[in-house]
C-alpha cells in the first residue's frame, strides 16, 4: 500500500493530537493525585517492555531504527506526562 502525501500528513496530524492528549491527561491526572504518577509510570514500563519484547520477536524482519524510535517516543511521553525526574525503571 502507497500512501500519498496527504495521507501522511493526516496520520502525522493524528499522532501528535493523540500524543498530546496523552500526555496531557496523564499530567492532570498526577497533579489530581500524585499516587496516580506511579500507575501512569508502570504503564510506560510496560510500554517500553513491549516495544523491546516486539523487537526481540521480530529478530532480523524488523528494522532495529523503527524499535528504537518507538521507546524513544514511549520515553518522550513519559517525560511529557511525569517530568524529567522521573527516570525509565526499564534500562534502556
Amino acid at each position: 500500500m502507497i500512501m500519498d502525501d496527504k495521507e501522511i500528513y493526516s496520520l502525522f496530524a493524528e499522532t501528535v493530537a493523540l500524543q498530546q492528549i496523552l500526555t496531557n491527561v496523564f499530567y492532570e491526572l498526577k497533579l489530581l493525585d500524585p499516587r496516580y504518577a506511579d500507575a501512569i509510570a508502570r504503564g510506560f514500563d510496560n510500554a517500553t517492555r513491549q516495544a523491546e519484547d516486539l523487537a526481540i520477536k521480530a529478530g532480523k524482519a524488523s528494522q532495529p531504527e523503527h524499535l528504537v524510535k518507538a521507546i524513544d517516543i514511549i520515553e518522550n511521553l513519559r517525560a511529557a506526562s511525569l517530568g524529567n525526574h522521573d527516570k525509565p525503571r526499564h534500562g534502556v
